[in-house]
């Protein structure tokens, strides 16, 4: 189920994202006008109208050329799924798709459930794992695959509790992978814990303000 959530991501195209969209007439203008200052300040004049607060390193508007649009706050374009992503934090090859705004608290709880999956197996084929070390298992086979399971299981519950911990630690400062390699760029200047909000609030950002859903793989 957190796979399928992690999985079927989409940015959804709402009437509140396509303020963010040049209208004809801007995109016109913007793409027949040939000098770069005029066209900065083009995009500065349609940013004063939203709700933008970061720039680019140079101090301008971040604009994506692909998708025809002004960067909202924390959003990034994907050139592997050709879209804009809000609060991108990477794309994953593990779901085959962009982790963001929408599906991170699902990415979170796949990885967390992940460990404590590998965790159980691994202590519940440890017991065999014994048997095989005191010779007590019946067949050459039975051997191979209780010390293929046991490895595996190892292998990926440290891979995982690595990166689950990383996560976390994004989590509790409010940053995605993207912004903890890269500065956020503000309107005053670089900001490196920007949008840093306090540990309970950045945690709600991610999981919602109700505790009791924070647990369990459903919107919130």
């Amino acid at each position: 189920l957190l796979f399928f959530f992690t999985f079927t991501y989409t940015l959804a195209q709402t009437e509140e994202s396509f303020k963010f969209h040049l209208s004809y007439t801007d995109k016109e203008r913007y793409e027949n006008e040939e000098r770069p200052d005029v066209q900065k300040q083009i995009l500065v004049d349609i940013a004063k109208k939203l709700p933008v607060y970061t720039r680019t390193g140079s101090g301008a508007v971040r604009f994506c050329d692909q998708c025809h649009l002004i960067k909202p706050d924390r959003c990034h374009h994907c050139s592997v799924c050709a879209m804009c992503v809000l609060k991108m934090d990477h794309h994953c090859p593990w779901v085959n798709n962009c982790i963001g705004f929408s599906n991170y608290k699902f990415f979170l709880q796949f990885l967390g459930y992940s460990v404590l999956y590998c965790l159980y197996i691994a202590t519940t084929v440890f017991s065999y794992f014994i048997k095989y070390w005191r010779g007590e298992l019946p067949s050459v086979r039975s051997k191979f695959h209780v010390l293929f399971l046991l490895f595996v299981a190892c292998m990926f519950f440290v891979s995982l509790v690595i990166l689950f911990g990383y996560h976390c630690w994004l989590v509790s400062r409010n940053k995605t992978t993207l912004e903890a390699f890269c500065t956020p760029v503000f309107i005053s200047g670089p900001k490196k814990n920007g949008f840093n909000l306090g540990f309970i609030k950045n945690i709600q950002q991610v999981f919602g303000d109700n505790k009791k859903f924070w647990l369990i793989p459903i919107g919130s």
